[in-house]
């Protein structure tokens, strides 16, 4: 951009996940760059552990809504007019809605960025009632774009821009092999990763030699233990908790499976491709977008251990270079659409075209 843009981020919460992620990412992008940014959380939620406060971009965290609707409308009207911002980029959902409204009375372009291709019903009306106010609409695979704009007609035509996806130098020549064949999941435990359906495969091959790691917030969650307890798998599975830094997992494991039966496009599998991991997931639309397009790894029937549990096995009972073969592929993949240089420049585009 010619000149410095004023540019505000919204979002529903500042959760660690894949959206926040790539949030942040732009948003300290555009600060290195020369632009004023301010991230609005419409929740009181940071998992970032100090990074945001250390990133030296401005932050406003609203409170809880249910004690404080009123001040917190005042807090985000007030917020979003002392900023003046050019652009607002809102990502999911709720923030989209209000992004919306509050165009209806400040004066500044609307990036809405649309991360999965099913509106939840709670939002359905007011996003509905509210379409036609965005300057522009971005999302970040071509099946989401598709199917959503297939489903809610009268969207401006998006454009899909990528998640942008640090690529290590070289992830083969530093792997520390471990001695047993190790899969890598990384996903909170939340409804839609369906973590029971991943634990019922591995009971289904725990007669192989084999580890499961886990990494991902338990959010207090106590019943995975009891599972894997039950299921007689405790040998084969390692919960880790939560692990700011995926890449030492990574690094060490044979392969990636994901169990979800809901996504947009996973950060996850995306690291897992970046770093050369050949990968079991779910077939389902960001999943099946890039397996079918990197010819990386197997897609198996959402909620079907059965079909996981074959799937797994066929990456295990391969021959090294088989492996190396679908992860090699995986990695072009990504280094040719997902890069994050490239995958910045072009947030960089559309902001400098909807301001020019």
């Amino acid at each position: 951009m010619k000149s410095g843009k004023r540019v505000i981020l919204m979002t529903p919460s500042m959760s660690k996940g894949g959206a926040e992620t790539q949030l942040l990412k732009v948003a300290l992008f555009l600060r290195d760059n020369g632009h004023k940014v301010l991230i609005i959380s419409l929740k009181p939620i940071d998992e970032f552990n100090g990074v945001l406060e250390e990133s030296g971009v401005s932050l406003v965290f609203l409170r809880k809504w249910s004690r404080n609707p009123f001040s917190n409308l005042r807090m985000l009207w007030d917020a979003v007019n002392i900023f003046r911002p050019d652009v607002v980029v809102a990502f999911m959902f709720i923030a989209i809605i209000f992004a919306r409204l509050l165009k209806l009375g400040v004066k500044f372009r609307l990036i809405s960025t649309i991360r999965i291709s099913v509106i939840p019903k709670k939002w359905y009306l007011l996003f509905k009632a509210t379409s036609g106010l965005d300057d522009a609409v971005v999302y970040n695979s071509v099946a989401s774009k598709n199917n959503f704009e297939f489903k809610n007609f009268g969207l401006k035509n998006g454009l899909v821009i990528n998640n942008g996806i640090s690529i290590p130098m070289s992830s083969t020549e530093i792997r520390e092999k471990e001695s047993s064949f190790t899969w890598l999941c990384a996903a909170h435990f939340r409804w839609n990763k369906d973590y029971l359906t991943l634990f019922k495969a591995v009971a289904l091959i725990k007669e192989r030699k084999f580890r499961l790691d886990i990494i991902g917030e338990l959010n207090n969650e106590t019943w995975p233990y009891e599972v894997i307890k039950e299921m007689g798998i405790h040998e084969h599975v390692r919960i880790l908790g939560f692990k700011p830094n995926a890449s030492y997992y990574l690094e060490r494991s044979d392969a990636f499976v994901l169990s979800s039966f809901s996504e947009g496009m996973p950060n996850a599998i995306l690291e897992a491709m970046a770093y050369g991991r050949p990968v079991v997931v779910t077939d389902i639309d960001g999943n099946r977008e890039l397996v079918q397009q990197a010819g990386c790894g197997f897609l198996c029937e959402p909620q079907n251990e059965y079909s996981m549990a074959a799937n797994m096995l066929k990456i295990m009972d391969m021959q090294n270079v088989e492996r190396d073969e679908l992860g090699s592929s995986g990695k072009m993949h990504i280094e040719k659409s997902f890069g994050e240089e490239k995958v910045m420049n072009e947030w960089m585009q559309l902001i400098e075209q909807l301001t020019s």
